[in-house]
């Protein structure tokens, strides 16, 4: 009887399709985006898990054969299977798959757990024994490559217009335009970044692969010093206090700032009294530390001040005495009075 699979609650919402089909994204797509952005977006944050383009189109092809033809979604393939297809080492599949989140050719909607009891038993009486859900992803075209508002395509929007082509007109005084916008705040464009690639924050904060969509929604709590650790307790102390957290929410960005509106002061911190707790933690067994270091030190002292003392007058006077008695001793026994016959 075949696996059974969990069906999703529209995950779709956000993520693109492929234009093409999966010899076309496997071959151009994610090549293309290796060389383009490896460099920029995969290297610094796997600095040490390098991945070569000839392992990662294995991996790519192996993903697009499991993926909707049509749409490039519902890819539901095991770390296991793609390892088994492609040759390669389950932990060089993770890589693969990492990198090619991180290019902005591929999207994890849902990642793999295991089972709850229910479903095991569901699963079960279909003949399915598996014990837990592969992750869910949908291949697609480059998230950050600007494509042709036509839906066929066009190659226009992959070249480059010469300067000839380009005309520049001045904007008149008074005139009705649009206005410049403003540059995001720095410190919320940081605190975006470090939130979507903490290990630690739910899955749906990477759907974006970068932290821009976050900013606006993050700005409030940048402003007052937040770091990822303070809005992933937000959302567990949210969690906690019997709210639903879906596994994909529709509009993450909505549901994050309803949760930041619900929380009220952003001057309080989530995770502050941890921080503090752990901080001074740290200082006691700082502390702890140097203590024990001048207590070695003061017994090394003693111990040296010991081993002087042995060889010291008061130690040299008593053996000399010790040994003029031996000496006397040995003489008495030895004279007429303790000679035998």
């Amino acid at each position: 009887m075949p696996r059974i699979v969990l069906e999703l609650e529209n995950p779709w919402a956000a993520v693109p399709c492929w234009s093409g089909r999966a010899r076309r994204w496997a071959e151009e797509t994610v090549p293309a985006a290796y060389r383009e952005r490896y460099d920029t977006h995969v290297r610094p944050v796997m600095p040490n898990n390098p991945i070569s383009l000839k392992s990662l189109v294995k991996v790519a092809e192996a993903r697009a054969s499991f993926a909707d033809h049509r749409t490039g979604r519902n890819c539901r393939p095991t770390n296991d299977r793609l390892a088994t297809v492609t040759g390669l080492s389950v932990r060089t599949v993770q890589r693969a798959s990492t990198a090619l989140r991180l290019l902005g050719v591929a999207t994890e909607v849902m990642r793999g757990r295991q089972r709850t009891r229910v479903e095991r038993y569901a699963s079960w009486r279909v003949g399915d024994r598996g014990r837990g859900w592969a992750s869910v992803w949908a291949l697609h075209d480059n998230r950050f490559r600007v494509l042709s508002p036509h839906p066929g395509g066009s190659k226009a929007a992959y070249t480059i217009s010469p300067k000839r082509e380009l005309t520049t007109r001045p904007r008149q005084a008074g005139g009705a335009g649009a206005g410049r916008r403003t540059s995001p705040d720095s410190r919320a464009v940081a605190l975006a970044n470090k939130w979507v690639r903490d290990e630690q924050s739910p899955p749906w904060a990477r759907r974006f692969h970068t932290g821009t969509p976050w900013v606006h929604v993050l700005a409030g709590p940048a402003q007052h010093g937040w770091t990822p650790r303070d809005v992933n307790q937000l959302i567990t102390d949210w969690i906690g206090t019997g709210h639903w957290m879906p596994d994909a929410p529709h509009k993450p960005i909505g549901l994050l700032g309803h949760i930041l509106a619900a929380h009220g002061n952003l001057e309080e911190r989530p995770a502050a009294l941890d921080v503090a707790r752990e901080q001074e933690e740290l200082a006691e067994s700082r502390r702890r530390v140097a203590r024990q270091l001048v207590e070695r030190e003061e017994a090394h002292r003693a111990r040296a001040a010991g081993r002087a003392a042995l060889s010291g007058p008061g130690r040299e006077a008593v053996r000399r005495a010790l040994a003029d008695v031996a000496e006397r001793m040995r003489v008495r026994g030895s004279g007429p009075a303790g000679a035998t016959s």
